[in-house]
């Protein structure tokens, strides 16, 4: 059996590839992840909760990074990027995979140049239509590149790109949740409004969530607070007792169909994987790009949505309660027409990108 190592930041397209393998006799999926949410923090990440729960292997890789502001864990940060590297070696060493398979992140690049040093094969997966910082360095060493967009081929050698689109999960079309909270919730939940700043979280949402529950009488909202657990955010919503109101901290892959084909609108950063699944499911959304993103690369995603007509945009400076509220009654007075847009879109995604990636890993399998 060939073992295959998934590594990088990127949760959803990871767990798309992992579908492709359940049942796959010739391949060991090994993951090299975070075991914590996010620097510091005692919360445990997504991907180990996910990933331990369907019983892969996982192998806690603990490096820094360049950070995007200064903190207190900045320098302790740095400090870490030898840590990362050498514990991906070891584990590289040790395990001996057939192949690397990057999604991006700062905790791809240890574990990509490592294996590039002791001559394992690895290709890498780009979600954004602006490539990350860690998928141009990983490019240096990797064999191919798949890129979601076409717009990409600009940033990398086209011999070793193909464009397939973003791996999506099966899960997502699922429309019954595994949870009975969420069942209960959901049925009888009207006008739902999912509210999400992805798996960690956004502290900005969540504020704006906590302060602004009142414009919400009309509807019923599904809250994920994020794993990180910043400034006691999830402890603050596991609080709040309304009866328009569930609060999760991370939608499992088994109820996240559910909640995604119910909701009416959907509130939330603009993060690659989240704008796929939003046009795959032809949803209407309010996207506040975070602000802080690479090279504007949220920024950038939140666009592509918004030019298809089944987005409403607004930068993070300029949102607040009234805003918002104004935001939302745009889209359910014209329901109709960004519902209409967002299908129109929907219909130009291809949808079996995990399916060619798992075509072309197969040939390292036999």
């Amino acid at each position: 059996m060939k073992k295959i190592v998934i590594c990088g930041g990127h949760l959803t397209p990871a767990l798309a590839l992992i579908e492709q393998f359940e049942n796959d006799k010739n391949c060991q999926i090994l993951f090299f992840g975070r075991k914590y949410a996010t620097e510091g923090s005692e919360s445990l990440s997504a991907e180990y909760r996910v990933i331990t729960q369907k019983g892969i292997r996982f192998f806690s890789v603990e490096t820094g990074r360049l950070q995007r502001k200064f903190t207190k864990f900045t320098i302790p940060s740095l400090l870490k990027i030898p840590l990362g590297f050498l514990e991906s070696f070891i584990f590289l060493l040790i395990e001996r995979p057939t192949l690397i398979i990057s999604f991006g992140g700062y905790l791809s690049v240890p574990v990509v140049f490592s294996g590039w040093l002791l001559g394992i094969a690895t290709i890498a997966h780009e979600q954004s239509i602006i490539p990350g910082l860690a998928t141009k360095i990983n490019s240096i060493f990797a064999k191919k590149l798949f890129l979601s967009w076409p717009q990409t081929l600009s940033y990398f050698p086209k011999e070793k790109c193909q464009v397939i689109g973003n791996l999506i999960r099966k899960s997502i079309f699922k429309t019954s949740a595994k949870s009975i909270k969420i069942s209960q919730f959901l049925n009888k939940s009207k006008k739902l409004i999912l509210i999400t700043g992805g798996n960690q979280g956004s502290h900005f949402l969540n504020k704006l969530v906590f302060t602004s529950l009142d414009i919400f009488d009309n509807y019923h909202i599904f809250h994920q607070v994020g794993t990180a657990n910043f400034k006691g955010d999830w402890d603050f919503a596991a609080r709040l007792k309304q009866k328009n109101y569930l609060a999760i901290d991370y939608i499992q892959p088994e109820d996240i169909g559910a909640v995604l084909n119910k909701a009416s609108v959907v509130i939330s950063r603009s993060g690659a994987n989240t704008v796929w699944e939003l046009a795959a499911l032809a949803k209407p959304a309010i996207l506040v790009p975070l602000p802080i993103a690479a090279l504007g690369e949220q920024k950038a995603n939140a666009k592509i949505l918004e030019k298809a007509g089944s987005s409403i945009v607004i930068g993070q400076k300029d949102t607040d309660s009234k805003v918002i509220k104004t935001a939302v009654g745009q889209i359910i007075t014209d329901y109709a027409k960004y519902k209409n847009d967002a299908q129109k879109f929907q219909k130009t995604l291809p949808l079996d990108a995990a399916l060619k990636m798992a075509l072309f890993i197969r040939k390292f399998c036999v």
